[in-house]
């Protein structure tokens, strides 16, 4: 980056005939604050992933972590001010409510969120944030899904792939990930098949404390998210049928189920998602997911479009007709989409990894914004303002 404090965003542009008066876009340093609102799921990274492009676009950060997880973004707060390698005050802390924090921002001031669609409606809603025109970025919840490939038979290198993928992201984090695959879409021939399979690699996930030998998967951030996960499956189960995992009952290692908040993996099986609402509707944020059958590519993308906006996609088959179609037809309603087969597995970041170099945000439901890590962000900190004069002075404004 260079030694100053704006940054030249693009070329000069032509606005003459002679050539004597140009333009050129430059971004400048907002001179407020960014308000980071971040998820409980990524105390740590959620928090610093905002930080680093903030401080390069020169704006200090006001950090509000989830409650749950606070304590830990609280602990790596402090040892950044101990470490005094910010400047003073630039990197503030609320931790619980905000008060009435919302009221005081102005159009020199970022909203970053990162949390549930509902809360994102009440933050771009509020009325100061709306009268004053703030800047707000958004990275949200979404029903996000895998498709698999009707050329991917039970026993296929792809069909096992899909299997292995969508119970790791059912069970990574105990489901609690904004990426996780929530919707698994298959061709009515396989459905069946990939029941079965998802079964065998399910019951395999030994519940408990993480610290145990043996345990796949612990518990989920609190007891509250453990009422909210019963009451959202309680709603799919309207319109699907559980076809592996008992809330009720299951094991848990190393630990006391009754005192701690797990919940198990489970799995349910749509037979009219074209029909269903709440499978598209409502995301259980723990290790839950749905399967559904399309009986085209066309039925799938529409399955996959049901979501209304989402942060990952991912398509596991050989065809390339198939994955051609239901890519972008999907695409404008995702973020991101990962298209697997059998040669992209051996280096894989998987469904449900973030990289900084890529896009990480989604439409609709997904927020409509994106996580700012990676060097591309620290533009959407800035303002962007548009230089007009002649050639030579513009030169001087951008260089000197």
């Amino acid at each position: 980056m260079p030694d100053s404090t704006f940054l030249v965003d693009g070329e000069i542009e032509g606005l003459s005939k002679e050539g004597t008066f140009v333009g050129r876009h430059v971004r400048v340093s907002p001179e407020g604050a960014a308000v980071q609102i971040n998820a409980f799921n990524f105390p740590a990274w959620n928090m610093l992933e905002k930080l680093a492009p903030a401080l390069l676009a020169g704006l200090p950060s006001i950090v509000k972590p989830a409650t749950p997880t606070c304590p830990l973004a609280h602990r790596i707060v402090e040892l950044l001010v101990e470490s005094a390698v910010l400047p003073e005050g630039g990197l503030q802390m609320i931790c619980g409510g905000v008060g009435d924090l919302l009221d005081h921002l102005t159009c020199q001031d970022v909203v970053c969120f990162t949390g549930s669609a509902d809360t994102a409606e009440v933050i771009r809603s509020h009325p100061n944030v709306v009268r004053n025109s703030v800047r707000v970025n958004i990275e949200a919840d979404s029903l996000n899904c895998a498709i698999l490939g009707p050329d991917c038979e039970a026993g296929a290198a792809v069909f096992d792939l899909f299997v292995k993928e969508v119970a790791h992201e059912m069970t990574q984090k105990a489901g609690q990930k904004c990426t996780a695959i929530r919707r698994v879409i298959v061709p009515e021939s396989l459905e069946a098949s990939v029941i079965d399979a998802l079964r065998g690699r399910l019951a395999k996930t030994v519940i408990g404390d993480p610290s145990a030998e043996g345990v796949r998967m612990g518990p989920l951030v609190s007891r509250a998210q453990v009422d909210a996960a019963r009451a959202g499956l309680a709603e799919l189960a309207k319109e699907a049928e559980i076809v592996f995992g008992d809330p009720e009952g299951f094991e848990v290692t190393g630990a006391d189920r009754d005192k701690g908040a797990f919940f198990p993996p489970v799995l349910l099986h749509c037979k009219d998602p074209a029909a269903a609402d709440a499978v598209h509707r409502v995301e259980v944020f723990g290790p839950v997911a749905t399967v559904m059958g399309y009986g085209d590519a066309g039925g799938a993308v529409r399955l996959a479009r049901k979501g209304g906006g989402s942060l990952a996609a991912s398509v596991f088959s050989e065809d390339e007709g198939f994955v051609r179609e239901v890519a972008f037809g999907m695409a404008p309603y995702h973020g991101r989409l990962l298209v697997m087969n059998e040669a992209a597995s051996k280096e894989s970041t998987r469904h449900g990894t973030v990289m900084p170099q890529m896009v990480h945000g989604g439409p609709g439901r997904a927020g409509g914004g994106e996580e700012l890590g990676g060097l591309r962000s620290v533009h959407r900190f800035m303002l962007c303002v548009a230089l007009q004069g002649s050639p030579e002075r513009l030169e001087a404004l951008c260089t000197g």
